[in-house]
Order: C-alpha cells, then sequence, then structure tokens
C-alpha cells in the first residue's frame, strides 16, 4: 500500500513536471483601465489580477500593481491550472470611504474570451474609466492592503 502510494505521488509530481515544461495548462490574462475618485485620478491605487480557486486551492495572484498618477494601471499574468482559470480584478481604494478603517474592495468577474492558452497574453481587456466613488452592492472592506501612513494617522489621533 506505502509504495502505491509513493508511486502514485511521483507520477503527480512528475505529471506536473511535465505540464510546466511543455507549457500544458499555462493560461495567462491582460487587463488596463483607468480608476477615478471623483473628477480626480486616482492615482497609488492597488490593483490585483488573480485566478480565483474553490476548495483548498489557495487563489493565484496572476499580477498587482498601482494605479500611476493618472489613475491607469496595466496588469498582466500567467499561471499553471489543469482547469480554466478565473480571472478576477481586485481594487483597494479609499475613494469616498471618510474615516472607515482599512480599504474599500471591489471585485471584478472578467470575461473568459481574453483568456490566453501561453505564457504570454495575446488579448488585453480594457474596462475603461471607473470612479471609485459609486458604491458596489457585494464590496467589503480589507485591512491588508491598509495604507500605513492612514494606519499612523489614526494611531495618532487616538492617542492625542
Amino acid at each position: 500500500v506505502r509504495m502505491k502510494f509513493q508511486l502514485l505521488i511521483g507520477l503527480a509530481l512528475l505529471s506536473t513536471c511535465m505540464a510546466e515544461l511543455l507549457n500544458i495548462g499555462r493560461q495567462s490574462y491582460a487587463i488596463k483601465g483607468r480608476l477615478v475618485c471623483g473628477d480626480q485620478p486616482a492615482g497609488d491605487v492597488v490593483v490585483k489580477l488573480i485566478d480565483e480557486d474553490f476548495g483548498p486551492d489557495p487563489d493565484d495572484t496572476m499580477d498587482e500593481g498601482r494605479t500611476d498618477s493618472s489613475g491607469r494601471f496595466l496588469l498582466s499574468g500567467d499561471t499553471l491550472e489543469g482547469t480554466r482559470i478565473d480571472p478576477h480584478l481586485k481594487i483597494y481604494h479609499d475613494c469616498n470611504d471618510g474615516i472607515i478603517p482599512c480599504q474599500r474592495r471591489w471585485k471584478f468577474e472578467l470575461p473568459n474570451k481574453y483568456i490566453t492558452n501561453s505564457a504570454k497574453p495575446t488579448k488585453t481587456l480594457d474596462m475603461g474609466t471607473w470612479n471609485l466613488e459609486a458604491i458596489m452592492p457585494d464590496e467589503e472592506h480589507d485591512c491588508i492592503h491598509w495604507n500605513i501612513t492612514i494606519r499612523l494617522k489614526l494611531i495618532i489621533i487616538l492617542y492625542i
């Protein structure tokens, strides 16, 4: 029984290595857009391109970055999956948030037609311009990506 289990583990590792070498299951995605807060560009906003996985397999971060001073971003990344990826864009921001701690988190499910079956995307989804003042029906607050400067200001205010 032990030998059969070791053989199965060995075959699984071998097939994963072969898939990596042969680029089988490699999928990529690219997205660009612009974010504003009211009539101002939303610069330095955290944006992430992820492959959302279900079950015990954790989500894969395909790319992440921040918007530039004009609110523009371009994300492009790839991952190795045995099934079709489930691409999502996550945006973490403080636009129109007042003094509520942490950041607002927006999450978009992205269309599959922009998935490329190789390490380099051949298509780019242009999501256009989004005003972060809007309230998304399923938005959440996320403290993991909370700006350290804002945290320090809040601590100073609380202790004064």
